[in-house]
């Protein structure tokens, strides 16, 4: 027969079963965070005083390493290189980050590692610390491989640099207004056009009030430039004349973009077109009037010279007495004055007006070299 328990030993297996019943949930968290652990596509290490005594198969995997063995013979000095990025050696940098971390329970920053091959990669790294039963410090580290993230912020920034440098080099200027009127940048080539920098157009009113200071045609400009803002995409080629900071005056061909929170507004100063234009639009004037004086010269000179002869023959048979006398020296003044003017109308070398009645006509003083 089976002997009977006495209640010592009741009580003795009660706690028995009560104590094995705590351990399973400490033994169902720590399967749980081997699991994690082992599974994570991050590579994580466990560190003791300084040492690695842990690390996952995604560890191993990341650094190129044939196993965990290999792998924790190795000192963390030895999976990084030399320098980081900053400049700062292994000791230097890593005492600083364990520091940060054990200061402030968990620090993340980006590091250089060197897998099995040589080869550097960048991680972003999360150290986490705490205390063992034993009082020993544990830090906990993941190290994310962000090599991707970095090419794709390399190729961003490369992108940003060529388009830096286009913005910069470009002989045009160069505006980006918000939809408040408020400039966001403009160019180097925007100031050498107009003298004026972002500070002093900060806003739209600003560059109105500045480049065009006669009222009148600044209302004109800013119609065209609202009417032109109420349609998306490119606006139409606009020129208008401005004037720049050292009040110089100059004419500028505008071409805008209105996207949806944004106005791109590029500038090229087209001065020396217009006066090249102006200069060919005179030659031709110019050359229009030599025809037209040269063929009256042609048609006036040989009647002129005619009547001339005839009046001196007919000064020569009169005396000063004679009563015509007097009136043909006045004619004869007055054909004096004819030849003098078919001399200007030969001798025009550049085109210049003066105004008559409601007309403008050519200037024959200041368009003639002839000085009478």
């Amino acid at each position: 027969m089976t002997e009977k328990p006495t209640y010592e030993d009741l009580e003795h297996r009660i706690f028995k079963l009560e104590k094995d019943i705590k351990k399973y949930p400490a033994l169902e968290n720590n399967e749980k965070y081997r699991i994690l652990f082992e599974k994570s596509k991050d590579a994580i290490f466990i560190i003791e005083d300084k040492t690695v005594v842990d690390c996952n198969p995604a560890a191993v995997d990341i650094l190129g390493y044939a196993s965990k063995a290999e792998l924790l013979k190795k000192h963390p000095s030895e999976l990084s290189p030399d320098n980081q990025p900053d400049g700062k050696n292994f000791f230097t940098k890593s005492k600083e980050m364990i520091d940060l971390a054990l200061k402030k329970g968990s620090h993340r920053f980006e590091w250089d590692l060197i897998r099995a091959n040589g080869d550097i990669f960048p991680v972003e790294v999360l150290l986490t610390t705490g205390s063992g039963k034993d009082g020993k410090k544990i830090v906990h580290t993941v190290w994310h491989d962000i090599t991707h993230r970095k090419q794709i912020e390399k190729a961003r920034q490369k992108e940003k640099e060529t388009l830096s440098t286009i913005l910069e080099s470009t002989p045009h200027g160069i505006a980006l207004i918000d939809n408040n009127g408020k400039y966001l940048y403009v160019n180097p080539y925007f100031t050498k056009i107009t003298g004026y920098t972002l500070k002093d157009v900060p806003t739209k009113e600003d560059w109105f009030k500045k480049a065009y200071p006669d009222k009148e045609y600044r209302k004109k400009v800013i119609e065209t430039w609202v009417n032109d803002s109420n349609h998306l995409g490119l606006g139409m080629d606009r020129e208008f004349k401005i004037t720049c900071k050292n009040n110089q005056i100059k004419y500028i061909e505008f071409r805008s973009s209105f996207l949806k929170d944004q106005r791109i507004s590029v500038l090229t100063d087209v001065t020396s077109r217009r006066q090249s234009e102006e200069m060919i639009r005179e030659k031709d004037r110019l050359q229009g009037v030599l025809e037209l004086s040269g063929a009256v010269c042609h048609e006036m000179n040989q009647p002129l010279m005619s009547i001339q002869g005839y009046f001196d023959l007919i000064l020569m048979d009169i005396s000063k007495d004679h009563p015509l006398y007097s009136n043909i020296s006045k004619i004869q003044a007055q054909m004096d004055r004819l030849s003098d003017i078919t001399k200007k109308l030969m001798e025009i070398s550049r085109y210049e007006t003066k105004d008559y009645l409601e007309k403008k006509i050519v200037d024959l003083t200041k368009a003639s070299t002839t000085k009478r």
